[in-house]
């Protein structure tokens, strides 16, 4: 059995590593990956419920029923917050802000006030005043940033400027915490190069405003069912973000519809599920709904793949005047796979340059409320790129290269395992 399935990896070594020029097949083709990314980016801002996650649900709904998939939605209730406008004005200066959600519908959104800078001030001097302070990394706050946050509030700060630390030099945006409880004042967050307007302004008079509608709305994951297998596999990618989400989301999606056409015509003897979640940037919800309702039992799933953020996203080196690209992948990307899916995963993507590493933690991305579920057999890849959950981050964050690359690792990953799983 093993010297078949050795065969079997050699042959799809080849076929994969043979170079973008000769391209595996048409499904997997670089320049169709990349124009995928580019669909995407170009419905606008994918937050959860907004109009552009209601079009990409839809968009990818049609592609799924054209493959031959039985398709539905799974729909969960949120009270979103329909941003206008959110600015930090210093003395003439109007500086560009993003809130932190939960934004608070019970919280007064314009506050004026001394701003004081939470290095210098002890916890007397923040009563009553706009409190500045930094956060560091982008898209998730630790522990200790929401603790900081939360003990600036109990100081009395009427309201909160961070600015984001980060080597895009751009504002990031952060998920929700796990609770989605709203913060009690207005907290936002500028960008590293307004630092000096706003430490020019410091125990002066500064004003916060944030500007938007509050509606409840419902969140829409989108899955398609293919197949009759007693056994099923799961490939889940999350569809919303707080901007274009190019590399975060983009590179996941593409993949996500070259395995479903692939699967459509593969016949493989498994029940084949493609679940694309919204709710991601909310703590997860779209994806929790998913598992709690929808996703087969543990005992009955064979594999579960996950396409989390930034797969295939390009290198960026920093110089005296910005970051550069590079034509290459970033090969900090992480890349994470169980114990029982070892040989098939070492094989699949032997030449992909990654963080690679068997789970014997916290796994990444949505995989982590996969893993608490039960789920034993599972791969995925996650990463916050440079770009990750700013505005700028586009389909110029990855290439067609890098998206053929991965996307026929995975496909040959699936493959190889499943036939491992069939004593092939």
């Amino acid at each position: 059995m093993m010297k078949k399935i050795n065969k079997a990896v050699l042959l799809l070594l080849m076929l994969s590593t043979t170079g973008y020029a000769q391209q595996n097949t048409d499904t997997f083709n670089g320049d169709k990956l990349f124009a995928t990314v580019k669909k995407f980016v170009g419905l606008g801002i994918h937050r959860t419920g907004y109009p552009a996650d209601y079009a990409t649900s839809a968009w990818l709904s049609n592609e799924l029923k054209s493959y031959g998939y039985k398709v539905n939605y799974l729909e969960f209730p949120v009270k979103q917050f329909f941003l206008e406008s959110a600015t930090v004005q210093v003395g003439q200066n109007s500086l560009a802000a993003f809130p932190l959600w939960y934004v608070n519908d019970q919280a007064n959104l314009h506050v004026s006030g001394v701003l004081a800078d939470t290095r210098a001030a002890d916890a007397k001097t923040l009563n009553g005043k706009i409190a500045l302070t930094r956060l560091k990394g982008g898209g998730q706050l630790d522990a200790a940033s929401i603790k900081g946050l939360k003990d600036i509030i109990a100081q009395g700060a009427k309201g909160i400027v961070a600015i984001t630390e980060n080597i895009s030099g751009q504002i990031v945006a952060s998920n929700t915490q796990k609770d989605r409880t709203p913060w009690a004042v207005p907290v936002v967050f500028v960008a590293p190069k307004d630092s000096a307007k706003l430490l020019s302004r410091i125990n002066q008079a500064v004003s916060l405003t944030v500007k938007g509608t509050f509606k409840e709305v419902k969140g829409r994951n989108v899955y398609g069912t293919i197949g009759t297998g007693s056994k099923y596999v799961v490939i889940s990618t999350p569809i919303s973000g707080w901007f274009t989400c190019g590399g975060e989301r983009g590179p996941g999606i593409a993949t996500w519809l070259a395995l479903a056409k692939w699967v459509s015509t593969a016949k493989l003897p498994y029940t084949f599920v493609f679940t694309g979640n919204s709710g991601h940037e909310l703590a997860g919800i779209g994806a929790n709904a998913f598992l709690d309702q929808l996703a087969p039992a543990p005992e009955k799933t064979a594999l579960w793949v996950h396409l989390g953020a930034g797969i295939a996203t390009l290198q960026w080196q920093q110089t005296a005047t910005g970051l550069k690209k590079l034509q290459v992948v970033d090969p900090k990307r992480n890349i994470i796979y169980t114990a029982t899916v070892k040989n098939a995963f070492d094989a699949a993507f032997k030449n992909i340059a990654a963080n690679k590493r068997e789970v014997n933690g916290e796994p990444v991305g949505e995989l982590v409320y996969v893993a608490k579920k039960g789920y034993q057999n599972y791969a995925g890849a996650a990463y916050s790129h440079p770009y990750f959950h700013v505005q700028t981050d586009d389909a110029n964050t990855t290439s067609p290269v890098i998206l053929q690359e991965i996307a026929l690792a995975f496909k040959n990953f699936i493959e190889l395992d499943l036939a491992k799983s069939r004593g092939k």
